[in-house]
C-alpha cells in the first residue's frame, strides 16, 4: 500500500507539474503575443516618424523658397519705389515747366512779351 500511495502522490504531483507547465506555456505565449503587438506598434510609430520628418523637410523647403520669393519681391519693390520717386520728380518738373509757360504766354500781355523779347536781344 505504501507504493500505491507513493505512485498516487507521484501522479498527482506530475499532474500538478504539467498544469504548471501549461500555465507557464500560456503565459509565455501571451507575452510573445504582447511583444509582437508592441513591436508592430513600434514599427508603425517609426514609420509615422519617418513620414512626419519627410513632411517637415518639405515644409522647411517651402518656407525657404517663400523666403527667397519675399526677398525678390522686396528688391523689386525697392526698385519700383525708386522709379516712382524719379517719375514723381519728373512730373513735378513738367508741372513747373507748364506753370512757367502759362505765366509766360497766357498771363502776360502781348505788349509785355514783345517788350521782354526786345530788351533781351538788346
Amino acid at each position: 500500500m505504501g507504493n500505491a500511495l507513493l505512485l498516487q502522490d507521484y501522479i498527482s504531483s506530475s499532474d500538478h507539474l504539467e498544469d504548471i507547465h501549461k500555465t507557464l506555456d500560456a503565459i509565455q505565449l501571451q507575452l510573445l503575443k504582447e511583444l509582437s503587438h508592441k513591436q508592430n506598434m513600434l514599427d508603425a510609430k517609426d514609420q509615422e516618424i519617418l513620414q512626419l520628418k519627410a513632411a517637415l523637410q518639405t515644409k522647411i523647403q517651402m518656407v525657404e523658397e517663400l523666403n527667397q520669393r519675399v526677398l525678390v519681391v522686396e528688391r523689386n519693390n525697392e526698385g519700383n519705389k525708386q522709379l516712382n520717386k524719379k517719375l514723381i520728380s519728373e512730373i513735378v518738373r513738367k508741372q513747373q515747366d507748364i506753370e512757367w509757360y502759362k505765366r509766360t504766354y497766357e498771363k502776360r500781355s502781348l505788349i509785355g512779351y514783345i517788350k521782354e523779347k526786345i530788351f533781351k536781344k538788346a
